[in-house]
């Protein structure tokens, strides 16, 4: 029968990462584009609880609220900056309309979410092309000296 140290040590070697001491890979494809980086109204706080875009990978949006000094919303080019994409002039990026993006309605609560949170702004669908079959989608519009709305992953095969 073995001891009480025994059987510690035998649990502590069984609960070490297996994957110590050797070299990990890094996930070159995939970028972390900045969502946040001032309040969150409360609007998109409560509407994307338990909101997940529905595609390959079912993900759950995630509230917008950046810093944005524009009158109107950006260009391509400008929204990738603006979300600190590493390569903003060569990524692609497109404006879409709600409707082109949502046909069905699907995601009516988060798009009135978002009109709600920019006090009635213009809002539009950018989507962010990403590593094979990723897109991302934002859901933006202005309010107060920010871009407000949600954003979510999409895996389309």
């Amino acid at each position: 029968m073995a001891s009480d140290e025994d059987y510690a040590s035998f649990l502590d070697k069984a609960n070490e990462d297996p994957s110590a001491g050797t070299a990990k890979s890094q996930d070159k494809g995939k970028v972390e584009l900045k969502a946040v980086d001032t309040d969150v109204p409360a609007p998109l706080t409560k509407a994307t609880k338990d909101a997940f875009y529905v595609s390959d990978a079912d993900e759950p949006f995630e509230p917008v609220a950046l810093k944005f000094s524009g009158k109107t919303l950006p260009t391509e080019v400008t929204f990738a900056k603006l979300v600190h994409h590493p390569n903003p002039e060569d990524t692609e990026v497109s404006i879409m309309d709600i409707g082109e993006w949502d046909p069905r309605g699907e995601y009516k609560a988060l798009v009135d979410a978002t009109r709600n949170a920019s006090k009635g702004s213009d809002v539009r669908v950018y989507r962010i092309a990403g590593e094979g079959a990723r897109v991302e989608y934002w859901v933006v519009g202005i309010q107060g000296g920010r871009l407000v709305g949600v954003k979510a992953l999409a895996v389309e095969s």
